[in-house]
């Protein structure tokens, strides 16, 4: 009898969750928790750590984000945190959650849902001003030991291509003064930006190795009326030169 009493308990729970509504079951009660990371000048912490909530976080994509969320009428929190990594993997595995600005590559483009693009990189080789290196090619980089900021956009580029990269997780562009690699693979322009906040000056590009679109990744079950209607207040904000004035805010300085 008790067993019996059990299955029947364990039944009624089964069949309550099976109406009981979704946390995204209402478009108009998702919040959104948004990860991004210290990469300038797209997002940034106002203090220069690498934690930051809220008004303490600019950038052209974090200001573009926030008034898309804004204007789009969905609740958010957004965090500034490292690493990199870690952020996109909570993204892809938490509901609630997204992560900006990343690239729409095709491993990664059935992990989320995706509004954008919010902004361009270009993917770079940054040497030192007055360095002799010269690349014709990418091959011509073999020679050279090269160092990128571990999960970003140039690291996964060159280590999809065979290349060992000296990793780092802060301070890359003084790593690059101090001699520790001779070539920094980054993007532009955000590492010239950083190299200039951090006293060194604006770099040289030793060789462009591509374009790439940034965008704001989703959890997947993230409701498709929550990313459609984000897609069309970013169309709008597009349409009214939002965008074009949120990179001239920072890049014009």
């Amino acid at each position: 009898m008790h067993i019996k009493n059990k299955k029947l308990s364990f039944a009624f729970v089964t069949l309550l969750f099976a109406f009981l509504p979704s946390a995204f079951a209402n478009s108009d009660d998702v919040k959104i928790n948004l990860l991004t990371q210290n990469f300038p000048p797209f997002s940034m912490a106002i203090d220069g750590k690498n934690f930051a909530r809220e008004e303490s976080i600019d950038g052209i994509d974090a200001d573009v984000v926030a008034e898309l969320f804004k204007r789009a009428g969905i609740d958010y929190e957004m965090t500034l945190r490292f690493p990199w990594n870690r952020l996109q993997k909570l993204a892809e595995q938490k509901p609630g959650f997204a992560v900006f600005s990343l690239s729409r590559t095709p491993e990664r483009e059935p992990k989320y849902k995706w509004v954008g693009p919010l902004s361009e990189i270009q993917i770079v080789l940054l040497k030192m001003p007055g360095s002799p290196i010269q690349l014709a090619s990418l091959d011509d980089a073999k020679q050279y030991r090269i160092g990128s900021k571990d999960g970003s956009v140039g690291s996964r580029y060159l280590i999809n291509r065979g290349f060992e990269l000296h990793k780092s997780l802060i301070n890359t562009p003084e790593k690059l003064k101090a001699g520790k690699f001779d070539l920094w693979a980054t993007t532009n322009p955000s590492g010239d930006y950083e190299a200039i906040q951090a006293g060194i000056g604006s770099l040289e590009v030793a060789l462009t190795l591509n374009r790439v679109d940034l965008y704001l990744a989703l959890n997947k079950e993230t409701p498709d009326e929550v990313v459609q209607k984000l897609q069309r207040t970013l169309d709008q904000m597009k349409q009214e030169g939002l965008l074009q004035k949120a990179t001239q805010r920072y890049m014009d300085n």
